[in-house]
């Protein structure tokens, strides 16, 4: 059984089989010889069982990378694009920017893209559509994304956009991360795909088809986007609810810039803290204690044990630092005179406990947000 397009996951077995349809919907048998040769073939749909997209289990038409689109002709589908391109500039800030299509066909979207204000580029990999897009004066590459490492010669760019092609391609993850590398960072772009919603509720048989490999629910595609290195900004069904239509950011890392000074502070809080009280211990062996120490530098030299209520963890050493791990009965030592507290959500409970036991003998301090409260 074949497995999932998008994350290799395991499919059901064919939730429904379409029996003798059309092999392709595009280049249709010209001759005699081809009529003969033509046979209908058998769509097995099927899910993943992991992503949850549906998708058949058929061999791409043999031009899967070309982009054959009629919704061009249509003046009422135009005038769609035109409002949804420049209100997307506006909105992006994209006026003057470089913007790409990735499958741009004969250029029909591309020149509304341009007209709309931005500085439209486009990929298409079918010879007779990239000269009509370049008789128009259209800013075209000869290319498809199927390795993921295909690079631009005019990136990067500021936005990108993919009409009603996604569902059409084999490896969607190798697609999606080429688009990602031509893009600068945070550059905002549009994906739709057929509404398999609407052909779900409405029981649309027959929009099945060949040529397209996946079928996206909103969910599914969102899901989709977000797993191969995008941030959905808005998800909505639009053209009569036909198609869904994404507004995406390639995602920004995250910044982790603000963690780099901590341990450094830390470290001094830390040792201020031992230097004013003397002999000092940690309780707590969890994962927030056993890091903090290990990340400032505090050793058996600095702190003469760590106190943990949990019977596993004594007569152990700590990972990394290797100071002896004892329970709490340690903290009847008369020279021991500080405690710093890290137990996450139980250093209060703790920090009664030896408030109870011992008084104000033993000054106390609570490791909380990546600082030392004293108590």
């Amino acid at each position: 059984m074949p497995l999932c397009r998008i994350c290799k996951g395991m499919l059901t077995q064919p939730l429904l089989t379409l029996k003798n349809v059309p092999a392709a919907a595009q280049k249709m048998p010209s001759t005699p010889k081809e009529v003969s040769a033509d046979k209908g073939i058998d769509l097995p749909i099927c899910q993943c069982l992991n992503c949850g997209v549906l998708q058949h289990t058929v061999l791409p038409v043999p031009y899967f990378r070309e982009v054959i689109r009629a919704s061009g002709v249509s003046e009422a589908m135009r005038q769609f694009r035109r409002a949804q391109f420049r209100s997307w500039i506006e909105r992006y800030d994209l006026a003057g920017k470089k913007v790409f299509e990735a499958g741009c066909g004969r250029g029909e979207y591309l020149e509304l893209m341009k007209e709309s204000g931005a500085d439209a580029y486009g990929i298409e990999f079918g010879d007779a559509a990239l000269s009509h897009c370049r008789a128009k004066g259209l800013n075209v590459s000869k290319a498809f994304f199927e390795t993921g490492n295909e690079k631009l010669p005019s990136a990067s760019f500021d936005g990108f956009f993919v009409l009603n092609f996604l569902e059409h391609i084999p490896d969607i993850p190798l697609f999606l991360k080429a688009i990602r590398n031509n893009l600068s960072a945070g550059a905002p772009g549009i994906v739709e795909v057929p509404n398999l919603d609407m052909i779900l509720a409405n029981s649309q048989l027959t929009e099945f088809s060949t040529e397209h490999l996946c079928y996206f629910t909103r969910e599914t595609l969102c899901t989709t986007l977000q797993s191969h290195g995008f941030e959905v900004l808005n998800c909505h069904p639009v053209w009569h609810d036909y198609i869904i239509s994404a507004e995406v950011i390639k995602r920004k890392p995250v910044n982790l810039n603000g963690c780099a000074a901590v341990a450094e502070h830390l470290q001094e809080e830390i040792t201020h803290f031992i230097s004013r009280c003397g002999k000092t211990a940690f309780w707590g062996a969890g994962h927030q204690a056993l890091t903090t120490l290990a990340l400032c530098g505090i050793n058996k030299e600095k702190i003469c044990f760590v106190v943990d209520s949990s019977p596993e963890k004594q007569h152990r050493f700590t990972f990394a630092t290797h100071i002896p791990i004892v329970s709490p009965e340690a903290l009847t030592d008369p020279e021991l005179k500080g405690v710093i507290i890290a137990c996450g959500g139980y250093s209060d409970e703790v920090a009664g406990i030896i408030r109870k036991n011992f008084q104000s003998r033993i000054k106390l301090a609570i490791l909380r947000e990546n600082k030392l409260e004293y108590l």
